[in-house]
């Protein structure tokens, strides 16, 4: 084995194709959600919602950062001048992320308006590329030239994440050579081995976050097969290890230290396990093969019953608690993102069942049921939502006070990052539903879809037709231009593993080969397939050994009366802060030996927003320490809920 970490053994083979994204395209409750996001939602409005940040700051273009910007008012709270310096780059993030969100969601939903107007932005930002193949936010006088905090590498891959998935939707080669001129010249600047891009003083949320850069080069390696790509990608973590950052969690020598534990910002935390895996399958060295394990390890100390990860904002040597414990929205989209890596890459099927909890529980349970806005933090036992912790919390003089745990549409009080964050992680989600190799395609995440793409040269369309996550049938129409034989894979899921699975699909080859059913047939044109998941109500115990009830990819919550309070209303009507409180007793605890009496209740399915009203509960008796009695309860899906309570502790004697 190479005592060298980085040394490049063997380029790994990665054991499932992406899909060209818009491939794959969301219906039924999806889909709707989706819709109303951009016609009713902040993922539509957010420019109008913080046009400052969003429209008026040309950063990109006209208004590129030199030596002269001293300062950016951004409407959060600092009083800390040196520290300021790292919110000049912060508009790139506020404006690509969400850019990404809103150009990948108007290809899912193939509006013509949308598309337009979503390829004049395209058309704007290409404008702006330097004849040396320059699309960044630093002028002439300042790119690529940094001794401390900066937002260079990250202002170029969160734009060029989405100028990537456009390229992808449309196939205009113009785009993809743009990006690939961009791209070169980041890696001619900044050489391997030959330069020291994390090599910086006083480095902030920028620097960490520029180690992201390995999203594009990885994208672009799958694309063109260039190696030259992912072997930067090996670099740059390499670079990144090298050097003393803010952000040390990632760092080669933290990773396989078993002693270090996790500790920094939630959301650098979890986005840079996509870094340590790209430089993995680029060495494919045993050292970073243990280094990822490790690390994934770790990692898998800090999730909540929910999926949600500590991070609050920060990780801070923590385990997960489901009460102490808040979770990002920032955080929950890019460790779904991660675990959609994991699962393309490693064809480890148990990264789809990752995916899919921490979308359908803690992000979902994250967001609004019934209003366009998400917790910026959430904790999976919510007791209150006033913008602190808790109501009676104080603060030290001189000390920010805590606005995260409220519900906004853009929570500028604290930074416009996850209301931008929010709207690319159901596109992620779809992008990730059907996988290919050589063999055919797997069906990885189950949700209402269609696909459409090329095997052997012909093309197929599949349509996914299922209430998912809200009913466990889920049906299967396939078009196909002429009769090919292919393999088509079923994911199980973990919940599923002991449960009946029944897989229908006329003149198929059928076998199950652990996580997956397999069909192999020569498939005409109309063929259909039915597959059903039986489920049983499961009652687990978390990392404090308090209880939780699931029944499939579903986790139930006690739901907490609350009473709304309009904290701020927004200049686009209809949009507000909310802050909720509760007079309403939250001491219920559970007799383990009463949980199997809990019994599911199906509720009529609301097909557009099934959320709003639960499509589902779990009947049940909880001990009411306030009344000091037995009381019939019934739990919600926690996406259904504001205020909550999912863990029960056992009835005290």
């Amino acid at each position: 084995m190479s005592v060298n970490p980085f040394e490049i053994i063997e380029t790994l083979a990665q054991a499932h194709e992406w899909l060209e994204f818009g491939g794959i395209k969301p219906r039924g409750w999806m889909r709707e959600q989706m819709k109303h996001d951009m016609e009713h939602g902040f993922l539509g409005k957010l420019n109008q919602l913080v046009p400052e940040l969003v429209e008026e700051d040309d950063i990109y273009g006209r208004d590129r950062l030199t030596k002269e910007v001293k300062s950016k008012y951004l409407g959060n709270d600092s009083d800390d001048k040196e520290w300021e310096v790292q919110y000049l780059w912060w508009n790139s993030e506020t404006q690509s992320n969400w850019r990404d969100g809103y150009l990948r969601t108007a290809i899912l939903l193939e509006d013509q308006s949308l598309l337009q107007e979503v390829a004049q932005y395209i058309a704007r930002i290409l404008s702006y590329q330097d004849k040396d193949g320059y699309l960044g936010i630093y002028g002439r006088d300042l790119r690529f030239n940094f001794d401390t905090e900066n937002g260079e590498l990250w202002a170029q891959a969160s734009l060029l994440r989405g100028l990537l998935a456009y390229f992808e939707a449309t196939q205009e080669q113009s785009i993809l050579e743009a990006i690939v001129r961009a791209v070169r010249l980041t890696m001619e600047t900044y050489p391997p081995h030959q330069s020291n891009p994390f090599g910086v003083t006083k480095s902030f949320a920028g620097v960490g976050h520029g180690l992201m850069f390995t999203d594009i080069v990885d994208r672009l390696y799958q694309i063109t097969g260039d190696r030259s790509y992912l072997e930067y990608g090996l670099w740059l973590y390499e670079n990144y290890s090298a050097n003393d950052l803010s952000e040390q969690d990632i760092r080669y020598e933290n990773v396989i230290d078993s002693a270090y534990k996790l500790k920094g910002h939630g959301v650098h935390t979890y986005e840079h396990i996509r870094a340590l895996t790209t430089a993995y399958y680029a060495s494919g060295n045993g050292l970073l093969k243990k280094a990822l394990e490790d690390y994934l390890a770790k990692v898998a100390n800090c999730i909540t019953p929910s999926g949600g990860p500590v991070g609050d904002e920060w990780v801070g040597e923590r385990g997960s608690d489901a009460t102490e414990t808040g979770y990002e929205y920032c955080s929950l989209q890019e460790l779904l993102d991660s675990y959609t890596h994991l699962l393309q890459k490693t064809g480890n099927l148990k990264w789809a069942d990752k995916v899919e909890w921490i979308l359908f529980n803690a992000a979902q349970g994250a967001r609004h049921p019934e209003e366009s806005s998400i917790a910026y933090l959430k904790t999976d036992n919510s007791y209150s939502m006033v913008g602190k912790f808790r109501p009676d919390d104080t603060y030290e003089e001189g000390k920010v006070a805590q606005v995260r745990y409220k519900y906004s549409p853009t929570h500028q009080d604290a930074a416009v990052c996850c209301n931008p964050n929010a709207g690319r992680i159901y596109p992620n989600y779809v992008k990730s539903m059907w996988l290919k190799n050589e063999q055919g395609l797997t069906v990885a995440l189950y949700g209402a879809s269609v696909v459409t793409t090329e095997i052997q040269g012909v093309q197929v369309t599949i349509e996914q037709q299922t209430n998912y996550p809200f009913e466990l049938d889920i049906h299967f129409k396939i078009l196909i231009d002429q009769p090919q034989a292919f393999e088509l894979r079923f994911r199980q899921p973990n919940w599923a593993k002991d449960k009946e699975v029944s897989l229908q699909a006329s003149g198929a080859d059928m076998s199950h080969e652990g996580d997956v059913w397999i069909a192999r047939k020569y498939w005409q044109n109309g063929d259909k397939v039915s597959l059903r998941f039986e489920a049983a109500i499961q009652l687990h115990q978390d990392r404090s050994q308090d209880y939780y009830f699931t029944h499939g990819p579903l986790l139930y919550a006690l739901p907490i009366e609350a009473q709304r309070q309009v904290h701020k209303s927004h200049v686009v009507a209809g949009f507000h802060d909310l802050y909720y409180t509760s007079e309403q007793s939250h001491d219920f605890y559970l007799d383990p030996n009463q949980a199997q009496n809990f019994q599911l209740k199906h509720n009529e399915i609301n097909d557009k927003a099934p959320w709003k009203k639960p499509a589902s509960g779990l009947k049940g008796v909880l001990w009411n320490a306030q009344t000091q009695q037995n009381e019939m309860v019934e739990l919600w899906p926690i996406g259904s809920t504001i205020l909550r309570r999912a863990t029960f502790s056992t009835k005290p004697t």
